[in-house]
């Protein structure tokens, strides 16, 4: 999760991690590049205002480097406009979500991106 906002990026890794995902914040834009390199994560999810490099912009460096199949590009955001949405669509994104994300949309959208992910279990045991 790459968010400028350090409670909103860790909130939200602390929630895909809930649901048994590996996940890491990251705060500055500028750094999320390498990350994903180090990282090579299926999914990336990012807030689109950040200073420094917006998500937008991330989002197109990534497509660039990965292209469409090996990466799934999300964006986390309070923006909902249909031109927000465009946006997100014309930069590369795969999905586009607003804030504040509940952990029910949140397990939702992970099995739309990751069917095979169906068979997980929450930590308390109850299917997802």
């Amino acid at each position: 999760m790459v968010d400028d906002e350090p409670d909103t990026a860790h909130t939200f890794a602390a929630m895909l991690q809930a649901l048994g995902c590996e996940a890491i914040a990251i705060t500055d834009p500028l750094l999320a590049v390498d990350a994903v390199e180090r990282t090579q994560p299926e999914a990336v999810f990012l807030d689109l205002n950040m200073p420094g490099l917006t998500g937008l912009d991330l989002a197109r460096i990534l497509r660039k480097k990965y292209g469409w199949n090996k990466l799934r590009i999300v964006a986390v955001t309070a923006l909902a406009s249909d031109e927000h949405r465009t946006a997100t669509r014309e930069a590369g994104f795969d999905s586009h979500v607003i804030k504040p994300l509940d952990m029910q949309l949140l397990e939702s959208m992970i099995h739309t991106l990751f069917p095979e992910m169906r068979w997980m279990t929450r930590p308390t045991g109850s299917q997802i």
